[in-house]
Order: structure tokens, then sequence, then C-alpha cells
């Protein structure tokens, strides 16, 4: 990564921000399948390799626009690119591993594009309220295909990410926040990659290209004070995520007694909890 910041004054600033990363994954097994007496009658071995590619770019800028509000603005790209190539292999008793003709190979190549900008405005009153509002938009496009070029039909997505802070100095050492946000969080590689799992042939899981981002509305008030040399800040917080990536287990009706593991976009979650951290200065060294 590569930053790069220009201070023009107190509260002024613009900042550029890169970012490179890749990941690469081996996930290979061999499964040994044997029969009623307890020895190899073939075994079966899947090879898959992938790789998490990522380029980030981002612009920031904030100026004070009177002497009691700041105005901030930015943008910011992400270029993801995962690939996936999967294949299964199969061996008869003491025999050579050669691909297999009924279990499923192929790939995954899935370049997903970000685009996003905000704008956020901070005002102090006389009366030490601080009020804090922002919004985002993030726009995404996805293109993937399968093996021999096969498109998987993932529509592009437009999000609006709104957020609201409000605090108040109560006295010198206590203040009072409560804020709201909106969080995404999309599907990681083991959550999309379509290659089959079938170490267990009872119990096979696949990902699921096909899933949207994860959507959280997240509420908290907090309280931070300063009682003789200890610092406490307790909070209470409350989320709510629509769309949540949920796994989903089915029956396979072409073969009898297993069970299918895979992901969709079907589930609510709720959240409620507390924090309470505390700093104590008991001497000047401990």
């Amino acid at each position: 990564n590569i930053d790069y910041i220009r201070i023009f004054k107190p509260q002024q600033e613009w900042s550029i921000s890169t970012l490179y990363s890749r990941t690469g994954l081996t996930n290979n097994f061999t499964t040994d399948i044997l029969n009623a007496s307890g020895n190899t009658a073939n075994s079966l071995r899947n090879e898959n390799k992938n790789y998490n590619a990522e380029i980030t770019l981002q612009s920031d800028y904030q100026t004070p626009i009177r002497k009691n509000q700041i105005l901030e603005f930015g943008v910011k790209a992400i270029f993801r690119t995962v690939d996936s190539d999967y294949k299964y292999l199969m061996a008869a008793q003491s025999g050579p591993f050669i691909p297999s003709t009924t279990s499923p190979s192929g790939s995954l190549n899935y370049n997903q594009n970000v685009g996003a900008g905000y704008v956020s405005y901070t005002l102090t009153t006389p009366n030490k309220y601080n009020f804090k509002i922002g919004t985002r938009y993030e726009f995404t496009g996805i293109d993937a295909e399968l093996a021999n070029d096969i498109k998987v039909d993932i529509p592009n997505y437009g999000n609006l990410v709104p957020s609201i802070n409000v605090s108040k100095n109560i006295t010198e050492s206590t203040s009072l926040k409560a804020g709201y946000n909106r969080r995404l969080q999309r599907p990681g590689i083991n959550q999309l990659n379509p290659n089959v799992n079938i170490s267990n042939p009872q119990s096979i899981s696949t990902g699921n290209p096909g899933l949207s981002p994860e959507m959280t509305d997240n509420f908290e008030l907090a309280l931070s004070t300063n009682i003789k040399k200890t610092y406490l800040n307790v909070s209470v917080f409350g989320r709510q995520t629509n769309k949540s990536i949920t796994q989903v287990r089915m029956a396979l009706d072409t073969l009898p007694g297993a069970i299918l593991t895979t992901f969709e976009n079907i589930g609510t979650q709720k959240a409620y909890g507390m924090n309470i951290f505390a700093n104590v200065f008991i001497t000047s060294k401990w």
C-alpha cells in the first residue's frame, strides 16, 4: 500500500490511499471409499486452486467551511478478481488417479468492481452539541463465468449507506453519544466458490456465485467519563442484518440419504449487547 496526505492547515487536508493484495489458496482432499470388509475399494481426489486479488484506490478531502463546521467528501474504487479451478480424479484399488467421468470439474472467474462516493457534514453548536451526518453511495458491478465461458447471471446493485452521529459534552470530563449507521458485508470466496465438495458422499457442500451482500443497521448509545483517575466508557448497541447469508441444507433426489449444503440470502439476524471499558491510572508506572 502507498498513502499520501497533504495538510494545508488545521482540519484542512487531502489524502490518497492505494492498496494491492493477492492471496493464493489450495484446498485439496483425498477420500478413500471402503468396501464392506473395510478395505479401500476406490479413491476420490479433488484438486482446487484459487486466488483472490484486490486493488483499492481512494481519495479523501476535508475542510472547515466556518469556525464550527467541517465538510468531508471522497471517492473510492475497488477491483476484486477471484479465480478458482477445480477437478475430480478417481482411482480404482491400487490404480492411478484419472479424471472422473461422474463428478463435476470446472472453474469460476469472478470480477467485482465497486465504485463509491461519500459526503459528510459536521456541526458543533455553542451549547456543545456535535452533529455529524453523512451518506455514501456504492455501486457494485459483477461479471462471472464458469467453465466453457458459461455466464453466471448476477445483477449489478447500488446501495445507499447513511450515518448519523450526535454527541454532547455534558461536562468537561463526560460526554454522551448516539449513533446510527449502515454496513455492507459482501460474500467471501468460500461462500461463492461453486466447487462441489463430496469428500463425504452423504454430506455434500458447494458455494453460490449469485449471493448478494448483507445489509446491517447499527444503533449505539455510549457514555464516556473520567472519575478521578479512571476513564470509563459504557455503550449499548442493537444490530439488525437483512438478507443475511445463511447455510441451507436440502435432500438430494439423485443421491438418496445425502444432504447438500449451500448458501442463500434468506436470513434475518438481530443482536443486542453492552460494552464496558475502563482504563485505571494506579501509579505513574501502572
